[in-house]
Parts: C-alpha cells; sequence; structure tokens
C-alpha cells in the first residue's frame, strides 16, 4: 500500500497565529492609547483613529 503525503498550505490561518496577530493587534492598540492626546496629535493621530491605523499597519507589514 502506498503512503500519500498531503500538503499543507503553509498560508492557513491557525488557531496559534490567529492568537499571535490578536496579542500583537491588541497591544499596540492599547499603546497607543495610554499616549496623551498631544503626543497622538504630534504623531498624527486621532484616538478615534487607532484602530484603523493598527489594523492598516498590520496588513502592511505583513505584506512585507
Amino acid at each position: 500500500m502506498s503512503q500519500v503525503k498531503i500538503a499543507v498550505n503553509d498560508n492557513t490561518p491557525t488557531f496559534l497565529g490567529k492568537l499571535r496577530k490578536w496579542i500583537e493587534h491588541s497591544g499596540a492598540v492599547n499603546a497607543l492609547n495610554r499616549l496623551d492626546d498631544r503626543t497622538l496629535a504630534d504623531i498624527g493621530l486621532n484616538r478615534a483613529d487607532i484602530n484603523d491605523f493598527v489594523r492598516s499597519w498590520s496588513k502592511d507589514s505583513d505584506a512585507a
């Protein structure tokens, strides 16, 4: 009887991969939320834009 190897797609998100991304995302959001409004303004962010900024930054860094 011959054995057949099934290729696993390395791009398939795993539970641990999703957990790692969530931890990184929430950590970045929490760090930015701890900044005061003046510091956020200095780096060009509003408090309401933090979540979207971290999400877009995460997507950009995944493409690299």
